[in-house]
C-alpha cells in the first residue's frame, strides 16, 4: 500500500488512514512500555502519524534494507529523538485526527497484550503479532458473515486460539445439531482459512514473498514467549 503512494501521491492520506488503523497499537504499546502516561502515549502516537504524513516516509520504505515491521519502529524511535520535546498535541499533531481514541478502548486493548516484564521493544514485537493476527481473525468473522455462517462461527472460534478439551466437540454439535465429526470437520476447514489469512496479512508487510515464511517464524517466536 504504501509503496503504490510512490506512484500516487493523491493517496497518500489515505494509506496513511488505513496504516494508522491497522498499526496504532503496537506504536501506543511501545510508548506506554516507555513509562508514558495514557493520555501521554495516545498524543505521541497521533503525533507520530502525523509526522509520517508530513515528511518523506510514504517516500522511503526500501524492501532491500529490512521489513515494514523493523522500519516502523525506526521511524517511531527516531520520531521520539527528534520531536519528542515539542509539547502539546496542537504543536504535535496540528489538530487532524487519524486514531479515532473515543472509538477506542487503548487502555483495554493494551492491557490485553501487554506483559508487564517486557521492555518497550518486546512490547512492540508482541503487539505488532497479535495485530496481525487480529486482523486475519476478522477478515475470517467477514467472509463467514457473508456466507450466512455467523452462529456458527461464534461458537467455533474459541477453537481457533485453544486446544479443544474433552466434551467440547460434543458440546458444540448440540448447539449446532451436527455431529462430533462434523464439527471437528468445519474447525480444520476454519484453522486452515485463518493461518492463510495470517500469511496474507504478513505478506502485506514485505515486498519480497520469499520473506514470508521468516516473518511468519517471526511471528511464532514472538507468541511463544
Amino acid at each position: 500500500m504504501i509503496l503504490e503512494t510512490r506512484r500516487d501521491s493523491q493517496h497518500r492520506r489515505e494509506a496513511l488512514e488505513k496504516l494508522c488503523a491497522a498499526y496504532w497499537l503496537p506504536v501506543y504499546g511501545y510508548l506506554r512500555r516507555r513509562q508514558q502516561t495514557p493520555a501521554d502515549a495516545e498524543d505521541l502516537t497521533q503525533g507520530f502519524f502525523v509526522h509520517l504524513m508530513e515528511s518523506d516516509f510514504l517516500d522511503r520504505p526500501d524492501p532491500s534494507k529490512g521489513r515494514f515491521r523493523g522500519y516502523l519502529i525506526g521511524a517511531l524511535k527516531h520520531f521520539l529523538g527528534a520531536h519528542y520535546e515539542r509539547a502539546g498535541a496542537q504543536k504535535r499533531g496540528g489538530g487532524a485526527q487519524f486514531v479515532d481514541w473515543h472509538s477506542l478502548n487503548a487502555e483495554h486493548e493494551f492491557a490485553a497484550t501487554d506483559q508487564p516484564s517486557s521492555d518497550p521493544s518486546e512490547a512492540y514485537e508482541r503487539s505488532w503479532a497479535l495485530t496481525l493476527l487480529g486482523r486475519a481473525l476478522g477478515r475470517l468473522a467477514s467472509e463467514q458473515i457473508a456466507a450466512g455462517k455467523l452462529q456458527s462461527f461464534e461458537i467455533l472460534k474459541p477453537f481457533l486460539s485453544s486446544t479443544p478439551t474433552r466434551g467440547d466437540y460434543e458440546a458444540a454439535a448440540k448447539e449446532l445439531g451436527s455431529t462430533r465429526t462434523h464439527i471437528a470437520v468445519l474447525v480444520h476447514r476454519l484453522n486452515a482459512r485463518y493461518a492463510e489469512l495470517v500469511k496474507l496479512e504478513v505478506a502485506a508487510t514485505v515486498q519480497d514473498p520469499t520473506e514470508v515464511d521468516g516473518e511468519m517464524r517471526h511471528l511464532m517466536h514472538t507468541l511463544r514467549k
